[in-house]
């Protein structure tokens, strides 16, 4: 049987890097910047759009967050 997701984590966690993590999002930025370049004229006009829906989606795992964070 294959190991689970949780069984891989367990294992990499001990070498994962916080450089590692910004490295892997600086790279996700890129192709989304790249791809938002090639589709420019076509999304303009919904710009609006996915600014608040891809502010909607952050604000929601803050507030599910929220509360565990700062609870002691």
């Amino acid at each position: 049987m294959a190991p689970s997701l949780t069984e891989h984590w367990n294992r990499v966690k001990t070498e994962f890097a916080l450089r590692d993590l910004l490295l892997d999002v600086i790279g996700k930025f890129l192709v989304g910047v790249g791809i938002g370049a090639w589709l420019a004229a076509v999304l303009a006009p919904s710009a609006w759009m996915l600014v608040v829906v891809g502010l909607s989606c952050s604000l929601i795992v803050k507030a599910k967050y929220w509360k565990r964070f700062w609870s002691s």
